[in-house]
């Protein structure tokens, strides 16, 4: 039986969490080369409520519900001095995750009975404080989520480093 997986890739990969028998709608920033198998691309910098909104109706006109999501937000490369003080990119750190927060919201109607978050993340590295900041704030969300929703849906929330 096929399952229904939508992958929100941030950055970088990880081939681990693509089920061959599944069906896939990745969100990206640019096109996956090492995507294999058949999925549908929705091409997003995470930036724009707009396309993450044009996203979900997408995805609820290819997919009644949806078995998994994952996110994949790894091998992050920074000059480690100068990005703890880049305006810029802190605020675009902070701007993705409170988006990718309002989409997995968007989604929750769609979501299975038994559902599964999978999380693609490295390692913690106090270099990457806005990284380790990112990546606890939403497991924090998705742990309240999961209690929220505990009457309805059965979450499991799989983090891998």
């Amino acid at each position: 039986m096929s399952i229904n997986q939508v992958l929100i890739i941030l950055n970088g990969e990880d081939q681990t969490v693509l089920l061959e028998k599944s069906n896939k709608i990745v969100l990206a920033k640019k096109k996956q080369e090492n995507i294999a198998h058949d999925h549908t691309l929705l091409q997003t910098n995470f930036d724009s409520l707009e396309d993450l909104i044009k996203a979900n109706t997408i995805i609820k006109n290819q997919f009644s519900k949806i078995d998994e999501l994952v996110i994949v937000y790894r091998n992050i490369n920074l000059n480690m001095i100068s990005y703890q003080y880049d305006y810029n990119h802190i605020k675009k750190n902070y701007q993705e995750l409170m988006n990718i927060i309002y989409f997995i919201n968007l989604l929750v109607p769609l979501l299975k009975d038994e559902f599964r978050f999978i999380l693609s993340f490295e390692k913690n590295n106090h270099y990457k404080v806005h990284f380790n900041n990112f990546k606890m704030s939403l497991i924090k969300y998705l742990e309240s989520l999961k209690v929220d929703l505990l009457k309805s849906i059965n979450i499991d929330i799989k983090i891998l480093n």
